[in-house]
């Protein structure tokens, strides 16, 4: 249901991009192969591989669909940024990203250089698609209410909040019939909402609770702050890290200087006229062992 929300339907060409074992199974090979899904490795991501990637799906011919994590998508286009000209000439027909926040620069590039825009889905392993953004929704995610009962709870007491305010999300699974899910806490944190014709919907998902940030005064602040790094520069990645109640580290990776006083001031106005705000250039911001990237990192509260 979801995926066709996405202009997806099975048995599309589809490149699936993930962390995937290093060795299939033959059943598991064989059910790709006849469904059109090419099972994609994250980390077969350098400049080569995306060029080889790109070249074989211009040759298939086929309209083709997308799923991954959306740094992955990232990666793709900050390469893409690098080259005279689009070598993209498949036509995209869906672009999902899971797992991690769509960043302002990611859903900008990837319609620009795919020519459609991408769409955010949020889902775990434990239950599976819990909410997804559509072509008709806009930045609204569709909570999949015909599986689960999701609810938000306060982020410190065991106390369910009202439509509209920021919690934890708590998934009650209706399907799950050998191990019943009854309000399992996700760790993630979310604002859930009502529509018009009374189906919720979340306004925000700002993924795990530990990945909130604090101002010095020990208030949460929005954690898609790091996307306004992006007017500071044409970063190749970036990363705002929280080291202490008023301490925290923006790390970049760029090849350029910035101005920084002007960053350090915009950020003071979030986190307190008393943060401590150190600038840090890197080489390289690393995955994670599940093949993610996190642009929002909390150490103080972790």
């Amino acid at each position: 249901f979801f995926s066709s929300k996405s202009n997806y339907q099975v048995g599309n060409h589809l490149v699936y991009i993930k962390i995937w074992n290093s060795k299939f199974d033959f059943m598991t090979r064989y059910g790709f192969i006849m469904k059109n899904i090419y099972a994609y490795s994250v980390f077969n991501l350098s400049d080569d591989e995306i060029d080889h990637l790109i070249s074989h799906l211009n040759k298939n011919g086929n309209p083709i669909s997308f799923i991954g994590y959306a740094s992955a998508f990232e990666k793709i286009c900050h390469h893409l940024d690098d080259l005279e000209s689009n070598p993209i000439k498949f036509k995209t027909k869906s672009l999902i990203t899971i797992s991690e926040a769509l960043n302002f620069y990611t859903k900008d590039a990837i319609q620009k250089y795919f020519g459609i825009r991408p769409l955010s889905r949020y889902s775990n392993n434990e239950n599976g698609i819990i909410a997804q953004q559509t072509k008709d929704s806009g930045s609204k995610f569709r909570v999949n209410d015909s599986s689960y009962v999701v609810e938000i709870f306060d982020l410190k007491k065991d106390k369910k909040l009202d439509y509209g305010q920021l919690g934890r999300i708590v998934i009650t699974d209706l399907f799950n019939k050998a191990t019943p899910i009854i309000r399992y806490d996700t760790g993630d944190v979310g604002t859930l909402e009502l529509n018009e014709d009374g189906r919720p919907y979340f306004s925000e998902i700002y993924g795990r609770k530990l990945d909130l940030l604090y101002d010095t005064k020990g208030k949460i602040v929005p954690s898609h702050l790091s996307a306004k790094l992006v007017k500071y520069g044409d970063f190749k990645q970036f990363q705002l890290v929280q080291k202490g109640l008023k301490d925290y580290e923006v790390n970049l990776n760029t090849d350029k200087k910035i101005d920084e006083e002007a960053l350090i001031a915009e950020y003071r106005g979030y986190f307190g006229d008393d943060a401590n705000i150190k600038i840090n250039y890197v080489d390289e911001i690393p995955l994670l062992a599940s093949g993610k990237r996190r642009e929002v990192v909390n150490e103080y509260y972790a």
